[in-house]
């Protein structure tokens, strides 16, 4: 195996949200404080929006691992939702363990409002993240998304309590263009956090961390091949997995004792495509705290 040519004890840049290869970068570390503050506050909920490949779903797994034990919440990740409305009520309700016939949205919507009753402390906070959330076109989905924000954890009497459920969605940048269609639902989100592409400094510290987590030397990839890396990937961390896990191929076949530039040159080429060479240079700016 061509890990184990580079003295590493496992594979260090497969496209898996495996944690324990996670680079934090400041943007993420801090999209991930933030998110974390709406769940222990019980908000309505907020957005992570950035380009494919930037690491939404890394910082979504670590965000699960922080909460997915804790007393009182109970934690729900979809992937890919459903694009039809009552299809998507119907996998949140089956990740609750719903398993009867549902014939429409509100039959669904009191089912879910009866968990959360004061006397049921397993519910008493539900925090509902959905990745690929770009996923939700129809303005029913946007719809029934608004519909659990105003479920409260209710007294015996009936009097609301606390918010019942945080709403957490990640997604490509498209999303915020689908939310603006259904205001109602994005005023209720306190922000978005977007995340961008790393820069030249973040992706030497990126491709060395995940080195040093499967117990490598740092010192693999040479400078100008980190440089290569970097301006054929823009900065987007998939893109940067795919192109050093093929030089490290190639540098092995190669009985090479280092990836050069020319090694990572040839591995771009080869991992490279017209279609990703377009998604990798779609990176659009703005600010990262916006108002969704």
């Amino acid at each position: 195996m061509h890990f184990q040519y580079w003295g590493l004890r496992e594979r260090p840049f497969q496209n898996a949200t495996d944690t324990r290869f996670a680079y934090l970068s400041d943007q993420h570390r801090e999209g991930l404080a933030r998110l974390l503050y709406l769940v222990e506050e019980q908000k309505l909920g907020g957005t992570l929006s950035g380009p494919y490949g930037v690491g939404k779903s890394m910082v979504m797994e670590l965000l699960a691992e922080k909460i997915r034990n804790r007393p009182g919440t109970l934690y729900i990740q979809l992937d890919a939702p459903p694009v039809s409305t009552l299809a998507f009520a119907k996998q949140f309700l089956a990740r609750l363990g719903h398993r009867q016939p549902i014939d429409d949205l509100a039959a669904a919507l009191d089912i879910i409002q009866a968990l959360f009753a004061e006397d049921n402390p397993a519910t008493r906070h539900l925090v509902l993240s959905i990745d690929e959330a770009q996923m939700l076109r129809e303005n029913a989905s946007f719809e029934f998304l608004h519909l659990l924000s105003n479920i409260r954890v209710r007294r015996r009497d009936g009097t609301p309590v606390d918010t019942a459920i945080t709403i957490l969605l990640s997604g490509h940048h498209d999303l915020l263009q689908h939310m603006a269609a259904e205001p109602s639902l994005a005023q209720r989100f306190q922000f978005n956090w977007r995340l961008e592409p790393l820069n030249d400094r973040q992706v030497v510290e990126y491709v060395q961390h995940r080195v040093r987590a499967a117990g490598g030397d740092i010192w693999i990839f040479e400078e100008g091949a980190l440089q290569e890396v970097f301006q054929a990937s823009q900065g987007l961390p998939r893109l940067i997995n795919n192109m050093c896990d093929t030089a490290m191929l190639i540098g092995c076949a190669m009985h090479a004792s280092r990836i050069t530039g020319d090694i990572m040159h040839q591995a771009i080429h080869e991992t490279q495509t017209p279609a990703l060479q377009l998604a990798s240079a779609s990176n659009p700016g703005g600010h990262h705290d916006e108002r969704a």
